[in-house]
């Protein structure tokens, strides 16, 4: 990691980072990735990160950043995502970080399982995604591999924006960190310490993060 900032993580449990604009969180993530020493294990819920880093749009690949590194990119699909845990907890182990973007829609891959009318199935949906999460965890720990966890804040239900069930409950309980990011302007990023074990809450600017076309 970037040794000015390599105690933002923890690999002592849950990291979370939670955003409203999705360009924010592939900035921090791109950005994230790129301090990382060793192989990259990205788990990629909303395909975004895969799509840009396949284009070769995210500035950090232009800038090299990532020479002679491996990012591996995992996009689970229906049903499919216990079929790549295995796989991801295999890669741990000469790995930087385990990235798992957008758990929002984790509930997406299983949608057969929820009624969406009567809201029954979401329980299930997320005791399986906490079994998933722990697994990771246990791994991460034992191998000194911090698990980031990110998910948006609220989502898009018909004509309201609403709270994301996964980001206000799950990971409010079970992060150690809790991130918070959003640009305040098209090339810099805030990213607020709302919980850590070591720091004070606090806001860190990084500047020239945009990603450019």
């Amino acid at each position: 990691m970037n040794t000015a900032y390599n105690d933002i993580l923890s690999t002592k449990g849950l990291n979370s980072l939670t955003y409203n604009d999705p360009y924010a969180k592939l900035c921090f993530t791109s950005m994230i990735s790129s301090w990382c020493q060793k192989k990259v294990i990205y788990i990629d819920l909303d395909t975004m990160f895969a799509a840009y880093a396949k284009t070769d749009l995210i500035l950090l690949l232009k800038n090299k950043k990532y020479s002679n590194k491996t990012i591996n990119i995992y996009l689970p699909t229906e049903d499919r995502f216990e079929s790549i845990l295995k796989d991801v907890i295999e890669d741990m182990y000469d790995s930087s970080i385990v990235i798992f973007d957008s758990i929002n829609n984790f509930h997406n891959m299983y949608y057969k399982k929820i009624d969406i009318e009567s809201g029954r199935g979401f329980s299930n949906i997320n005791h399986l995604l906490s079994i998933f999460l722990m697994l990771l965890l246990k791994h991460g720990t034992h191998l000194n591999v911090p698990i980031l966890a990110t998910s948006m804040l609220r989502y898009k239900k018909y004509t309201e924006w609403i709270q994301s069930p996964a980001s206000k409950r799950l990971l409010h309980q079970k992060s150690i960190v809790r991130l918070n990011v959003e640009m305040i302007n098209e090339d810099d990023l805030s990213l607020e310490i709302i919980a850590h074990p070591t720091r004070t809450s606090e806001k860190i600017i990084f500047q020239n993060l945009g990603i450019k076309f």
